[in-house]
């Protein structure tokens, strides 16, 4: 009789079955309490499980238990009256009228200026000079951290607003803002961007020469701005404009000359001036352009111009009565008084303030 031999799967089976035996038990011990084991049970979501009233009072025992930093609260102080400056407002000087002003070679009297200087420590025919009184929103930018944080977002036109009121309104920060100021100032008024009056488009027969009176700047200057050539303009094209007239500011103890707008700073130029208080004080409008001056001696010779000799350079700005700001072959007399009273600038200089001036332009000379 032949003898019947077992398959090999029959002992996987028993095998599995016992493990699955083994397996079912500890489970139910655990279950039951029967095995000591620490296991945390599954986390649920308490919006589920719970009541509203127990999720109510579950939320407020966790706030209970929250401790808030301490928080930083600024003194609250009162505020202070704060001037305002604004494009468009009135100048910092008194306006110059055919009753109060005309070029003079020499101090002017009480009669010529309506506002002279009534301190004795002033030189006589001193104009006096007033602070702006009307402006900047009081809520608007003032603190350097707030001026830095507008430059860093690339908002330099209000960036350069606030800044000029300091320079203005608080003359002994300046040197704190000199080169914040010098920053909005090349990119607002020296640079093709930002605008800040819409674009120029320029009409088919249009030149530079036509377009720059209507904004009251010279032609030269709006050439520079917008780094274009006076003979490659073409028409459709559009071009950056600054509103004038500028207005000049010398302060001969600074040996500065500032260019600014009604409320904002321009340019600062460092200026040689005339020896023994030569450069007469007072209100004055520019009353010619000269290029390339000839230059007549005080013993009557004739320099022509556009020579190396010629001691005022390329550019004349007549102010009246011999007085005029020019450029010079004496560059190193820049930051002096050597000058028999007028006004000198570096070269370089005078042709940047020859392009931005036009004729009528305001000129106040102070100490």
């Amino acid at each position: 009789m032949a003898r019947r031999r077992s398959r090999p799967g029959n002992g996987f089976g028993v095998m599995s079955l016992g493990l699955l035996t083994l397996v079912a038990i500890g489970w139910l011990g655990w279950r039951g309490g029967w095995w000591p084991v620490d296991v945390a049970p599954a986390a649920t979501n308490p919006a589920l499980s719970d009541t509203p009233l127990e999720q109510s009072r579950r939320a407020a025992e966790l706030d209970t238990q929250v401790v808030l930093p301490n928080q930083f609260e600024p003194p609250i102080t009162p505020p202070l009256p704060v001037p305002r400056v604004v494009a468009g407002s009135e100048s910092s000087f008194p306006t110059a009228t055919a009753a109060n002003w005309r070029p003079t070679g020499s101090r002017p009297t009480e009669q010529q200026l309506a506002t002279v200087a009534s301190s004795p420590v002033q030189p006589a025919g001193t104009p006096r000079i007033e602070p702006v009184t009307t402006g900047l929103d009081p809520a608007g930018p003032r603190t350097l951290a707030e001026i830095d944080t507008l430059i860093a977002n690339g908002d330099l036109v209000v960036a350069h607003k606030a800044l000029s009121w300091i320079y203005f309104q608080q003359p002994a920060e300046r040197s704190k803002i000199s080169e914040r100021i010098e920053r909005t100032a090349g990119a607002v008024f020296f640079s093709p961007r930002p605008h800040i009056l819409p674009a120029h488009t320029i009409q088919p027969g249009d030149s530079l020469a036509a377009i720059a009176p209507r904004y009251k700047i010279g032609w030269q200057y709006l050439a520079a701005l917008n780094h274009v050539s006076p003979r490659k303009i073409r028409s459709g094209q559009t071009l950056k404009v600054v509103r004038g007239p500028f207005r000049v500011i010398v302060d001969l103890s600074e040996f500065s000359l500032v260019v600014r707008t009604r409320s904002e700073y321009v340019r600062r130029f460092e200026i040689g001036i005339g020896r023994d208080h030569s450069t007469p004080l007072g209100r004055f409008r520019v009353l010619r352009k000269v290029p390339d001056p000839q230059y007549t001696d005080p013993d009557g010779r004739v320099i022509p111009a556009a020579v190396p000799e010629n001691p005022l350079g390329r550019f004349w700005i007549d102010l009246g009565e011999g007085y005029g700001i020019h450029g010079t072959n004496q560059p190193e007399s820049v930051g002096r008084a050597e000058s028999r009273g007028c006004l000198r600038l570096r070269n370089d200089d005078i042709r940047l303030l020859y392009g931005m001036l036009v004729t009528g332009c305001e000129v106040v000379i102070h100490r």
